[in-house]
C-alpha cells in the first residue's frame, strides 16, 4: 500500500492492523516505546492516510452511484419506449423469441384532490416533536438552564 507519509515499521503495522478490522490495536500503540510527541505523530500520519482512503471510496461510491442512476435512466426509458410502442400499435401483448411484453392494470391507486373534505377518521395523530434547535437558541439567548434541559459543551479531537 502506498502512503501518504512514510511510516516507521511499529505504525506500518498499525496501518495492518487497522486495515484488517483493529482488533489487538490498542496493545499494539501501548507496545510501541516512543516519546509520547513521536508517537502522536506517527497516529497524525496514519490518521491522515485514513482521510486519504475514506475520500477515495466516498469519490468511488459517488461514481458508482452517478453509473447505476445513469443505468436506471436508460433503463426507464427504453421501458417507456417500450410501452409507447404498444399503445401506438394498440396492442397489450406481444410475444417475441425470448420475451412477453404484456400491458397490465396496476392495482388501484389513491389521489387525495383536498384533504379539507375528508373526515378527520382519516387522519392519523402525531405525537408532537420537540424542536431542539429552537430550544437550544433559547437556552443560548437566556444564559441559563432550564427545567428539564441542559445545555452540554463536549470535546473532540482536532488534528492540525
Amino acid at each position: 500500500m502506498s502512503s501518504l507519509y512514510d511510516l516507521t515499521q511499529d505504525f506500518l503495522q498499525v496501518q495492518s492492523l487497522i486495515d484488517d478490522g483493529g482488533e489487538g490495536l490498542r496493545d499494539t500503540l501501548e507496545s510501541i516505546d516512543l516519546a509520547i510527541e513521536d508517537k502522536l505523530e506517527n497516529i497524525g500520519k496514519v490518521i491522515r492516510n485514513l482521510d486519504g482512503e475514506a475520500e477515495m471510496l466516498k469519490a468511488e461510491e459517488k461514481r458508482l452511484s452517478d453509473k447505476r442512476k445513469a443505468i436506471e435512466a436508460n433503463q426507464k426509458r427504453l421501458k417507456m419506449y417500450v410501452e409507447d410502442q404498444l399503445t401506438l400499435t394498440g396492442k397489450d401483448k406481444v410475444k417475441t423469441g425470448i420475451f412477453t411484453f404484456a400491458m397490465q392494470n396496476n392495482p388501484p391507486s389513491l389521489k387525495v384532490l383536498d384533504e379539507t373534505v375528508l373526515p378527520k377518521r382519516f387522519f392519523i395523530e402525531q405525537e408532537p416533536k420537540l424542536d431542539k434547535k429552537a430550544l437550544k437558541e433559547e437556552l443560548k439567548s437566556i444564559g441559563h438552564d432550564m427545567p428539564g434541559v441542559e445545555l452540554v459543551q463536549g470535546k473532540s479531537l482536532r488534528i492540525r
